[in-house]
């Protein structure tokens, strides 16, 4: 067993192709822009922040043999995300991921195509559970099936961090709020876990409120240019924005969680510090052309000068 504290990732694992157009997007025609591709899915993107923060990140996932996952287990080898308890799937194909942003990088449309994850089964993560429950915490993403997440709630010990990951995929999560030790949903998620339309900010602070009554006993919801609110038994915190020069908006969501996660690494439970520390995070993020940006704890503590002078 190992004895340098770790954290577990539990999630998805895809092959990301985006493509961002020149100038405004023109719909049902050709537009002139630049296409990528890079390795990508919300666990992955939440282990590669975790290891750039120097946090020893293991990633449990599934993948397929073809040339897709050749290319993200040698990316993960790379970037220093231990797939030792990872799976590769004979004959399946990698997880995808294909989206449009329009002329300021923000997301448009994005399909994806996950169904090699249906493997992450009760049985799977049953003959991984030892190792899980040595963990420092377990990050959870809602890519998973119900029925895994419910097993995991179950039985894990440790403390349970989840990402909803998505509006059709967040409702996943609400077998197990009460176990749920941190949760971090953007607006649209939260209202779908609480059932409270959120049209302001009290609404925001009714929706943290009774995600806490719920039993969830962390909750940071990411208000976008508005922030961050976080909430716990004790009270309500906020962190506004940074400005900054937006050049991709696509892989914030996945730094803050991440953020979040290292400072409980490091043993962080103050809100505020834990808010401040993640709009850091989160301009580095956005001032990035890539989806996990090239982020040290050096620069968020350099970042986070000026988040606590603003804030």
């Amino acid at each position: 067993m190992e004895t340098e504290p770790y954290v577990v990732v539990v999630g998805g694992m895809n092959m990301d192709i985006f493509g961002m157009p020149r100038h405004k997007l023109i719909s049902r025609d050709s537009n002139i822009g630049e296409i990528g591709l890079a390795v990508g899915g919300v666990g992955q993107n939440i282990a590669q922040n975790l290891a750039r923060l120097r946090v020893p990140t293991y990633l449990i996932t599934v993948y397929g043999d073809d040339m897709n996952g050749e290319v993200m287990k040698q990316e993960c080898a790379k970037n220093n995300i231990h797939l030792d308890y990872a799976e590769q799937e004979i004959g399946e194909r990698s997880s995808g991921y294909m989206y449009i942003t329009d002329e300021t990088g923000d997301m448009l449309v994005g399909i994806n195509d996950m169904k090699v994850c249906e493997n992450i089964t009760p049985d799977f993560l049953q003959k991984r559970l030892e190792f899980m429950n040595h963990a420092k915490l377990v990050m959870v993403d809602a890519n998973l099936s119900t029925e895994a997440i419910k097993w995991l709630g179950e039985n894990l010990t440790v403390p349970i961090f989840a990402d909803p990951v998505s509006v059709n995929k967040g409702d996943r999560l609400k077998p197990i709020l009460s176990k749920i030790d941190t949760l971090k949903p953007n607006k649209m998620e939260a209202e779908l876990l609480t059932g409270i339309k959120i049209e302001n900010n009290s609404d925001v602070e009714l929706a943290a409120k009774k995600l806490i009554e719920l039993g969830v006993k962390n909750v940071f919801i990411s208000l976008g240019a508005d922030g961050i609110l976080a909430a716990d038994k004790n009270g309500v915190v906020r962190a506004g924005t940074l400005t900054t020069d937006i050049v991709n908006a696509n892989g914030a969501g996945d730094c803050s969680t991440a953020t979040i996660t290292w400072c409980r690494y490091r043993g962080i439970t103050d809100l505020k510090e834990i808010c401040l520390n993640t709009q850091a995070a989160a301009s580095i993020a956005l001032e990035s052309e890539k989806s996990v940006p090239d982020i040290t704890p050096e620069q968020v503590d350099e970042k986070l000068e000026t988040a606590k002078a603003l804030n």
